[in-house]
């Protein structure tokens, strides 16, 4: 599931700003590099570089979830920095209606403060309790899947 969510964040970036001019993909790369330091700075001692596919910053998997979501907290400002890329995982504003059920869902089965999707597809629980990876939220997740089986933004 942390691969998915990391995806997602970067995916979406957590402002969900978009930039006037694209990145090239040395800019992506470069951005994407940096965050990887940032978290190997923070904790994350073995993450990996991301690579850059199609246009896109893809983020590597299968990393340890505790680790990382502190990492990711500590390398907001370069989070920020990474423009929305729609595709791949990563929930946007076409997927509201899909993401509510999925979130109802959710609420329905064990995580009874999940909250809607904003307006742009993500879920506002960056820094809040819901935004770790408990076995109540992992196995809520599962149930649902119906509704959703993708990855999710966060903001």
């Amino acid at each position: 599931m942390i691969a998915t969510l990391l995806t997602g964040l970067v995916a979406c970036g957590s402002d969900g700003a978009e930039r006037d001019a694209p990145l090239d993909d040395a800019e992506l790369l470069s951005l994407g590099k940096e965050f990887s330091q940032c978290l190997r700075d923070n904790g994350v001692l073995e993450f990996p570089d991301p690579t850059v596919r199609d246009g896109k910053l893809v983020m590597p998997q299968n990393q340890p979830a505790d680790a990382v979501d502190n990492g990711m907290k500590a390398c907001q400002d370069i989070l920020d920095k990474i423009p929305q890329q729609g595709g791949g995982d990563s929930s946007s504003a076409e997927d509201v209606p899909q993401l509510r059920k999925f979130a109802q869902c959710l609420r329905e089965n064990g995580v009874p403060d999940w909250p809607d999707p904003k307006t742009d597809g993500s879920f506002p629980v960056l820094g809040t309790p819901l935004d770790s990876k408990t076995p109540e939220l992992q196995q809520a997740r599962a149930a649902c899947r119906i509704h959703w089986d993708r990855g999710w933004s966060v903001s």
